[in-house]
């Protein structure tokens, strides 16, 4: 290889281990086999699991659910009688999740974060003015209506999610003086060439 090739790949050498790295990412997973509520019994929210996050954890970069469920009540039905994943700051709700809805079939409902920009830009500003001393958790629960006739019942339910640091977007700048760099460096090695072969 020429001395050329050799300090151009030194510079992109460089300049690629330059970049910034992201933070090493927690993973969370929760499963279980499934709830069943009825209305005059344990109508109302039912924690099936939940994550204590530690104040280091960054963003919530992935959020990932499957819920089989169904309303086998003789009542009405209602999406809303559904399962839910919350953000919370000791008992107090910073965001929520709407996860997934029951009615008189079975089903499986599949919910991802990433999917959803509006969900997770507010869950991950949610978690940017957390109180942390009250304890923040992500907790999945059904919230089964508490109405004669209402019923709830969850199978296969599992909830993945990952934590991290988002990776900082270099401002148009940088990739500015990045651009004059290299041109300036095809330029003297444009230079190089054009003598040598004088």
């Amino acid at each position: 290889m020429t001395s050329y090739m050799n300090k151009l790949l030194t510079a992109f050498t460089v300049a690629a281990l330059s970049l910034p790295l992201s933070a090493a990412a927690g993973t969370y997973t929760l499963t279980s086999p499934g709830t069943d509520q009825h209305a005059w019994v344990n109508g109302g929210k039912f924690e099936i699991g939940r994550f204590s996050l530690q104040s280091h954890v960054g963003d919530i970069l992935d959020l990932n659910t499957s819920v089989t469920l169904v309303d086998q009540g003789w009542g009405g039905q209602d999406p809303t009688n559904g399962v839910y994943v919350g953000l919370f700051a000791g008992e107090t709700a910073l965001y929520t999740l709407h996860v997934a809805g029951a009615d008189h079939v079975w089903k499986t409902d599949y919910y991802s974060l990433t999917s959803n920009p509006g969900d997770f830009a507010g869950m991950n500003a949610a978690l940017d003015n957390a109180q942390w001393n009250a304890g923040v958790t992500v907790r999945m629960y059904t919230d089964a209506w508490d109405y004669a006739g209402w019923e709830l019942h969850t199978r296969n339910v599992s909830l993945a999610m990952t934590s991290g640091v988002l990776p900082a977007v270099p401002e148009p700048s940088s990739y500015g003086m990045m651009l004059g760099g290299l041109t300036l460096l095809g330029a003297v090695a444009w230079r190089r060439r054009a003598r040598t072969m004088s």
